[in-house]
């Protein structure tokens, strides 16, 4: 494994300069962001994207709230990113940016579920997702990462 785990330095380039060609992030954030970027031997680790079309109600939905949602929606911000909304699960976190939008390989989020480091395994507790909701969740990303903006994760508001 590359000493600084499944991700390198030059990983990440071409999504930064997309997203600051954007408008969405400023040089500071994106000097947090900058650094790692996945290895060959841990893209090489991953099972391939689906090959259908990925509808997000019926095949994302359910991973995320099974796998996910109690760490990082209703309110939560492990690691500090959360997946409340589309746009939150876009947000950087601690670790730098957790999807590169049409590049589910370079996607340090697809990484995580699918265990490329072992030391660094998403979900923490509970059961570990298979290689086809891993592919499935490739294909979303590679798609697009279309989102029902119906769907929220967010904690709901209180009845007062």
């Amino acid at each position: 494994m590359h000493p600084n785990g499944p991700f390198h330095a030059s990983g990440f380039s071409r999504a930064l300069v997309l997203i600051a060609g954007s408008g969405l992030m400023g040089l500071g954030m994106m000097a947090r962001v900058l650094g790692a970027g996945p290895t060959p031997e841990a893209i090489g680790k991953l099972p391939p994207p689906a090959s259908r079309s990925i509808d997000f109600r019926k095949d994302v939905q359910p991973i995320l709230e099974a796998g996910c949602v109690k760490c990082h929606g209703r309110g939560k911000a492990n690691g500090d990113w959360k997946l409340d909304t589309r746009e939150t699960f876009l947000q950087p976190a601690e670790s730098g940016l957790a999807v590169v939008v049409g590049d589910s390989a370079r996607s340090h989020f697809i990484h995580l579920v699918a265990g490329t480091d072992p030391d660094s395994v998403m979900p923490q507790k509970g059961t570990k997702l298979t290689a086809e909701q891993v592919g499935i969740l490739r294909a979303w990303v590679d798609q697009g990462l279309k989102w029902d903006p119906q769907v929220t994760f967010a904690q709901p508001p209180a009845n007062n």
